[in-house]
């Protein structure tokens, strides 16, 4: 992954600060094809940012199973600073490629502070519910039902618990009945022996569950509160970030 990152750096002239593994590797129930969802934090060259041209402050790479996106670090914390998920949950990977210490303390302290309830709530409902409408037949995709059952519990730990889900599946499921616990890590398991595009019986108890705590999440969704951004802090990890 180094050499990866090391040509990535020179092609794009750009310093990699961060990069993580995100997408099923990272949340723990991968399939043996999965792909390896890489997103990056970088910075360019001062003369970058002195400009009034508009620049691209992305990168996009498909390279067979190796797939990164890269945001500038102004564009991230821009995204931090009103609780995008996905901003959120790769400064929270479980596995990470690339960081120094000090870097990521801080932007996790940033993205702690800048982590939303009600934002964060009404994004995991709506990948919730829009999941939720795959795995209505009788045979569904197991992909499609972790994407809603990971979603879905997400909601649930914000209600029950007002911080940050875990990024790692499995440190939610202490929020489920045993049976239902027993039943997702079974699933887990025959998900990691099969391909992406498996099909399975609809398993109704994980369904029904699911459901239940959809309706609950959308249910008390509006009743949380905001974030607390601390903007000179952001800016301050910026300027210190490019100097």
């Amino acid at each position: 992954m180094e050499t990866k990152l090391k040509l990535i750096e020179k092609e794009r002239d750009a310093k990699v600060i961060f990069a993580c593994e995100s997408g099923s590797r990272a949340w723990g129930f991968a399939s043996p094809d999965s792909d390896y969802d890489v997103r990056l934090l970088y910075t360019k060259p001062l003369s970058w940012y002195l400009s009034i041209s508009d620049r691209r402050d992305t990168i996009d790479i498909m390279d067979g199973d190796f797939d990164a996106v890269g945001w500038e670090l102004r564009k991230s914390l821009l995204l931090l600073k009103k609780s995008n998920i996905p901003a959120l949950e790769h400064l929270f990977s479980p596995i990470i490629y690339r960081s120094e210490e000090d870097t990521l303390s801080e932007l996790r302290a940033i993205a702690t502070d800048c982590f939303s309830p009600i934002a964060s709530m009404f994004h995991y409902l709506s990948m919730s519910k829009k999941y939720e409408e795959k795995i209505a037949e009788d045979t569904v995709k197991l992909k499609s039902l972790f994407y809603a059952l990971r979603t879905a519990m997400a909601g649930k730990w914000i209600l029950e618990c007002g911080t940050m889900p875990p990024v790692r599946f499995r440190e939610m499921l202490p929020l489920v009945t045993k049976d239902i616990a027993d039943e997702i890590e079974h699933l887990m398991n025959i998900k990691s022996k099969n391909a992406e595009k498996y099909m399975h019986a609809r398993p109704e108890n994980v369904c029904d569950f699911i459901s239940e705590v959809i309706a609950t999440n959308g249910k008390y969704a509006k009743t949380l509160s905001g974030g607390n951004p601390d903007t000179e802090r952001i800016n301050a990890f910026l300027y210190t970030s490019l100097i």
